[in-house]
């Protein structure tokens, strides 16, 4: 009852009221509120999630239940131009998965969605979320250009920003698997992507490495986060015959490398889909 009631709090001060501090709040009450270690949220249409509020990254579920996309709204308001009902989606670093919920309640909804993700913080909430989706399918592991174990920092509050590419500072280490996403595809007989999201923390050039096989003939549509990437780096992504266009925080869409900073994530469209979305 406690725990309902601090969420409903930090609820009314993100949300209603629109301030700062209900994160604050939610992590001050942790040594007196048992409940919020597991806390059960449920999500219409998708399932249930088991939240550790330990780790900030869990609000980003608490917003989206209340229809807060944060710094996802553009992003998902440009997948939804691509993903058609029938779709396949690859979600890679589907973190506590709001991409994933999202597409998974959409009327476009696709036919089946595989989220990857190695960190085991998030990985509780992604898996309960999705236990008993007949469409979601949790891969608990990185897709990068090897198959092998491979070493994670994570920080300490929040799980948003663990990387297998970055020096994080207060970061504690892990060692997590990772395949190749093209061989991967190959040993589970997976259906390759119609829309592929990469979000990995700078891990990106490696994501796309090893699904390159799976690129170069399915072509599908490909969003991914830029910020942690040189421009040199993100124009070595760009496979043949694919456009290049970034999506800013105010929504405009741009091929001006110029302005790429304003916002986090990236369009790579195949020339056959450029004109017809």
């Amino acid at each position: 009852m406690l725990a309902r009631l601090i969420v409903f709090l930090y609820s009314f001060i993100s949300g209603k009221l629109g301030l700062r501090g209900g994160g604050w709040l939610v992590r001050h009450s942790l040594p007196y509120v048992p409940g919020l270690r597991a806390y059960e949220l449920p999500i219409p249409g998708v399932g249930t999630a088991i939240l550790d509020c330990q780790d900030d990254a869990v609000l980003t579920l608490l917003n989206f239940r209340r229809g807060k996309f944060g710094t996802d709204a553009q992003l998902l308001r440009q997948m939804g131009r691509f993903i058609r009902a029938g779709d396949v989606l690859w979600d890679v670093g589907a973190n506590v998965g709001v991409i994933s919920a999202y597409f998974a309640q959409s009327p476009q909804r696709p036919s089946a969605i595989h989220a990857f993700e190695p960190n085991p913080l998030p990985l509780k909430p992604l898996q309960s979320l999705f236990r008993n989706s007949r469409f979601v399918t949790v891969h608990a592991l990185a897709l990068g250009d090897q198959d092998g174990q491979i070493a994670m920092k994570i920080p300490r509050r929040s799980s948003c920003t663990g990387s297998l590419a970055m020096n994080l500072e207060d970061a504690k280490l892990i060692t997590v698997s990772v395949r190749r996403g093209d061989s991967l595809r190959q040993s589970l007989n997976l259906p390759p992507p119609d829309v592929l999201k990469v979000d990995v923390e700078g891990f990106e050039p490696q994501v796309f490495a090893g699904l390159a096989r799976t690129i170069s003939e399915k072509r599908p549509v490909i969003f991914f986060e830029h910020i942690w990437l040189s421009d040199e780096q993100v124009k070595s992504l760009i496979p043949g015959n694919y456009s290049l266009t970034f999506i800013l925080d105010d929504g405009q869409l741009t091929a001006d490398f110029t302005q790429r900073r304003k916002g986090h994530d990236a369009i790579l469209i195949p020339q056959e889909r450029d004109q017809t979305g």
